[in-house]
């Protein structure tokens, strides 16, 4: 698969350049536009400019560093798919609202080389979305990812504003969760798939906090949470067996602000928990059947393919790996591996297990965050269950964080494609961290 480095010329960093300035002018007059009468908005312009700067230093790693890489693939690929858009608008039209399955790539020029990667819906998908983009940048890369990361923000700023709005006295804690974990604004930041599905859990979780909490913009939120679901379905549908399941819990333990009588909520509660779960259930069940290798059915396989995938590369291209010992992919073998996958995600790399520039981030995060973890169960000790129970916002998110992280640790086997993969986990579980550091200053009995 080619991964060569598009050309890049001067003319890619004016451009790019001018598009910086013009995003930071209609940034900057909506941010002191809406602070007349929301203060929210305060770190509006921070939160861009780390967003915009993660897109940047992701570009030049990639570019001057790794020198390689899925967004290179991405980018070559959709940069022919542009040109197509501009030459023969009506079949480029007609392949944008198709499915990559039984196409016939051969009669496509940008294609070329690139056929076993368009064949897969998620790359696929990723490189429509790019060539839309593209076709407004010049066909730049340095453009293009500068609108990516810029689209990014827009989702992860709408999640961070609901929880400034529940939480107004930690938007400051909040703002570093959100935007300044320096692996998750990297890579949630560059041409990847993993920028735009971040940027659409922020979203899905914006609207159900709309729906469920604030009561607002119904029908906004109605429609962004259907297309933050079919975009994450169509890239990372594994995200949603998760996630759906977590949010579907923290609306039943809403319940209480959605109904204001204690008597109906008795009533109706335990309709709405079999509700929900029948729900999720079926969600996943149907999320699953045209999931491809992240079907449920084969969630063993697949698990055990991207393991054998990620050693493979770890020997042949000496990157940075890791092991959870002996594996067994049947049911109870995978549970047995639940404390080690957990662990793997949040706090390792260890010091010692540095290799590279990339693993020393993370390693940094994970030590910072182990030191974190600890302290605060320290502070709680057995507390800290009660806690957990008891606030339902906590709850949701360190439920998604933990299964979540439990999926990505036993599957990826190299601490580079970790960091990726975990950065929804990651950014959830700062964030419950924070809430629940809040409760220790408030010095709330639990």
């Amino acid at each position: 698969m080619e991964t060569n480095i598009p050309d890049i010329w001067i003319f890619d960093y004016v451009i790019g350049f001018f598009y910086v300035l013009l995003i930071y002018f209609f940034a900057y007059a909506y941010k002191e536009n809406k602070l007349k009468t929301d203060v929210n908005y305060e770190y509006f312009m921070r939160a861009l400019s780390a967003k915009v700067l993660g897109g940047i230093g992701f570009l030049l790693l990639s570019v001057y560093y790794w020198k390689g890489g899925d967004t290179f693939t991405y980018f070559n690929t959709s940069d022919g798919f542009t040109t197509l858009l501009l030459e023969d608008t009506l079949t480029a039209l007609k392949l944008l609202f198709s499915l990559p399955e039984g196409m016939n790539w051969h009669q496509y020029g940008f294609a070329v080389g690139h056929h076993n990667f368009l064949s897969d819906n998620a790359s696929f998908t990723v490189i429509k979305i790019t060539a839309i983009i593209n076709l407004f940048c010049f066909k730049s890369y340095v453009a293009t990812t500068v609108l990516y990361s810029t689209l990014s923000f827009l989702g992860v700023w709408n999640m961070y504003y609901v929880f400034c709005k529940i939480y107004p006295h930690l938007k400051k804690p909040l703002l570093y969760a959100f935007f300044f974990i320096p692996s998750v604004v990297l890579w949630g930041s560059g041409i990847l798939k993993d920028t735009i599905t971040i940027s659409a859990i922020g979203w899905l979780v914006y609207s159900f906090m709309n729906l469920v909490i604030l009561k607002r913009k119904i029908f906004l939120s109605i429609i962004l949470i259907i297309v933050a679901t079919v975009s994450i379905a169509l890239l990372k549908p594994y995200i949603l067996y998760v996630l759906y399941p977590c949010l579907f819990i923290w609306v039943q333990s809403n319940l209480k602000s959605l109904v204001d009588s204690s008597f109906i909520r008795a009533m109706i509660a335990p309709v709405v928990a079999i509700t929900l779960i029948i729900s999720s259930f079926y969600l996943s069940k149907k999320l699953s059947e045209n999931a491809g290798k992240y079907n449920l059915d084969k969630i063993e396989t697949t698990l055990e393919g991207f393991q054998s995938w990620h050693t493979t590369v770890n020997e042949s291209k000496h990157q940075s790996g890791y092991t959870l010992g002996e594996m067994d992919f049947s049911t109870a073998g995978l549970i047995s591996k639940i404390p080690a996958s957990i662990n793997v995600t949040f706090f390792r790399p260890y010091l010692w297990e540095v290799r590279n520039a990339s693993t020393f981030l993370g390693a940094i995060e994970a030590f910072i965050l182990a030191i974190y973890s600890l302290w605060l169960i320290f502070r709680f000790r057995f507390r800290l269950f009660r806690l957990i129970f008891r606030n339902k916002d906590i709850l949701f998110l360190l439920l998604f964080s933990l299964i979540f992280g439990m999926l990505v640790g036993i599957s990826s086997y190299n601490f580079g494609a970790l960091s990726r993969y975990k950065m929804p986990a990651q950014m959830f579980y700062i964030i419950a961290l924070i809430l629940i550091h809040d409760k220790h200053i408030k010095k709330e009995l639990v």
